[in-house]
């Protein structure tokens, strides 16, 4: 994947847009929300697999075995450190007990919240992959 010459523009367009939507499975969940922000920088959809409830969710993760690996089947191996993440690189994080997936903006990542995107220092992640 490459990204499009005004991917800046793209994603900071993609967060704005969802800054006030509540996370919601399956629609604004943290898959759904960094999938749409890798379209966004890329312009190439991500096949995202369907998870409507925090059951669905759990299933899933004991299916695949861990989130790291279905994130790795789509964008390769993470980068040696998080801590190399730039700008729209997705990243992984531990929020409120779960594995979470969220997109760097900076010195923090945006992943979907309850009341609509939060911020969580990018020290929190434990994984990133290039985008």
């Amino acid at each position: 994947m490459k990204r499009l010459e005004d991917w800046p523009e793209r994603l900071a367009a993609y967060v704005d847009a969802h800054r006030d939507t509540p996370f919601r499975w399956g629609q604004n969940d943290c898959a759904t929300f960094a999938a749409g922000a890798v379209e966004a920088i890329t312009g190439h959809a991500m096949e995202v697999p369907i998870v409507e409830s925090a059951q669905d969710y759990a299933g899933f993760v004991a299916d695949l075995g861990a989130l790291r690996q279905h994130v790795a089947d789509h964008l390769g191996e993470p980068l040696a450190s998080p801590a190399f993440a730039r700008r729209g690189d997705v990243v992984l994080m531990l929020l409120d007990g779960r594995e979470t997936l969220g997109v760097c903006i900076g010195a923090e990542a945006a992943a979907p919240g309850a009341s609509g995107v939060l911020t969580v220092p990018m020290s929190a992640a434990s994984a990133a992959w290039r985008v």
